[in-house]
């Protein structure tokens, strides 16, 4: 199964996790990263390191969910890029990751970043369109 590593700013990694198990139940092979204001680079990446070690066990690849583009998370994220069967998608939200849940066993790690990529564009709307 395809690893997931929500990385972010303060605990919304934890948070989004937290929520997409109040939907699905638990998730096995999703590990998230928390970046602090306090928190050192060096201690993050470590962090980072270890838990990429921890869910893709399974030599399925994994996929990191990081929130912005050009931030801590995201950059220190990339250099796992040198790994085989590592994808990012920056802009991590709640059905995306509710998405990758499901899909991660259907599929390769590359094709799930391409899927999900689209979803999350998708899963942006505007109920007064809907409604009006």
């Amino acid at each position: 199964m395809i690893g997931i590593l929500v990385v972010t700013h303060s605990r919304m990694a934890a948070e989004l996790c937290r929520a997409a198990e109040m939907i699905l139940g638990p998730l096995s092979a999703v590990a998230t990263i928390n970046i602090e204001p306090d928190t050192a680079v060096d201690t993050a990446r470590d962090q980072l390191f270890e838990a990429f070690r921890r869910v893709g066990r399974d030599g399925d690849g994994v996929l990191i969910l990081t929130d912005i583009f050009g931030g801590t998370p995201t950059n220190i994220s990339v250099e796992l890029l040198e790994e085989d069967q590592v994808e990012i998608l920056t802009g991590v939200n709640l059905p995306m990751l509710i998405k990758g849940a499901g899909l991660r066993s259907t599929c390769n790690i590359n094709d799930l970043a391409a899927q999900l990529a689209e979803y999350a564009r998708t899963a942006i709307i505007r109920p007064s369109e809907l409604l009006r």
